[in-house]
């Protein structure tokens, strides 16, 4: 039927014919090889940075701090253990405006369920130790509007309404008698009962 063909390959031997299937062979499977093969790219390998810490760190261990008197919020805080004076004032809110800033050490480590108390300008201090010579409570029948005014949370209008709660009624009979004079609720009365005294 196509003469051509059959003098094409009348014109192999044996021998050169199987060479030909052999060489197509191998040029067939070269190019599906290299046709599907994927090409892999070797990936660095990122460590986490020392020092990073993990959510599965142990917590440090904290301590409580009762921290009073001439401070912008006083009351308990929570720090970690190790903490220093200043790091209490801070977490309070700062210092307050009348605050003796020599009646504390600043740089001293606190120590779990101590009471810290920042002296006002208007209290004696004892410059040797550096804290607050006794009596430093103030007298709620005793002092002055300006006096009261040392208290935490205390400006001139309320201690000006202490004063005259204390004349209408005869004097302070109790530290509770606070929380009648208006202006003076649960939280204030928490944050100065501790500072005053009849």
């Amino acid at each position: 039927m196509f003469p051509w063909l059959k003098n094409l390959f009348a014109e192999f031997t044996p021998r050169s014919l199987k060479a030909a299937i052999t060489a197509l062979a191998i040029i067939g499977f070269a190019g599906y090889f290299f046709g599907t093969a994927t090409v892999v790219t070797p990936k660095l390998a990122v460590s986490k940075r020392a020092g990073v810490s993990s959510s599965s760190e142990v917590a440090k261990p904290t301590i409580f701090v009762h921290i009073a008197g001439s401070v912008k919020h006083p009351g308990i805080y929570q720090l970690e253990s190790g903490s220093r004076v200043y790091e209490a004032v801070l977490a309070a809110g700062g210092l307050g405006a009348k605050a003796n800033q020599m009646s504390v050490n600043l740089a001293r480590v606190l120590t779990d369920g101590e009471q810290l108390v920042v002296a006002s300008n208007s209290q004696p201090v004892n410059q040797q130790f550096n804290v607050p010579t006794m009596p430093s409570l103030i007298s709620l029948n005793q002092a002055s509007a300006s006096q009261l005014e040392d208290l935490p949370g205390v400006g001139p209008a309320l201690a000006g309404r202490m004063v005259d709660w204390r004349t209408a009624n005869g004097g302070f009979k109790s530290k509770e008698d606070l929380l009648n004079v208006s202006g003076i609720g649960d939280k204030l009365y928490a944050d100065v009962k501790d500072l005053v005294t009849l």
